[in-house]
């Protein structure tokens, strides 16, 4: 998987990063090429808690020139370009990528650009009722390209 430290910032942003999770970003983040006091020390730490971290990530960040996002919508969109573009290039099955894309669009408030992904997942819990799984998954696929379309 290649490095990208935006989408690492934007998921730190939501609260799907760990503690723990840091030192390996700045390891990757040094390899990358990026360079920096806090990086460093940050990279240093095994098994850190969030008392160990302190402010060390967001100093690493301006050590990248990184800012954390504006907002928890902005954060959202990154991640959910990310997953639409998994889903598109087909390294993660719709279904999931879809399930993933549900539970940012419940985060975010269902905006336009992710509702549609709700209302798909929950097709599938239909049953008899439900129109059929590839017919879905096409949908899904769509659903991605027009995101990534739109957020381009």
């Amino acid at each position: 998987m290649t490095f990208d430290p935006n989408l690492f910032v934007a998921r730190w942003y939501c609260g799907y990063v760990l503690p723990e999770d840091l030192p390996s970003f700045a390891a990757d983040a040094l390899e990358a090429g990026f360079d920096g006091y806090a990086l460093r020390q940050l990279a240093g730490l095994v098994r850190p808690t969030s008392r160990d971290v302190g402010d060390l990530f967001v100093r690493s960040l301006g050590d990248m020139g990184l800012e954390k996002p504006g907002s928890i919508q902005e954060a959202i969109l990154t991640i959910a370009k990310s997953v639409s573009k998994s889903i598109v290039d087909g390294t993660v099955d719709p279904f999931e990528g879809a399930r993933r894309l549900s539970h940012l669009a419940q985060t975010a408030g269902y905006p336009e650009s992710l509702a549609q992904f709700f209302f798909l997942t929950e097709e599938l819990g239909i049953g008899e009722f439900a129109r059929s799984r590839n017919l879905i998954r096409t949908d899904i696929v769509a659903e991605a390209e027009k995101l990534l379309a739109v957020t381009a």
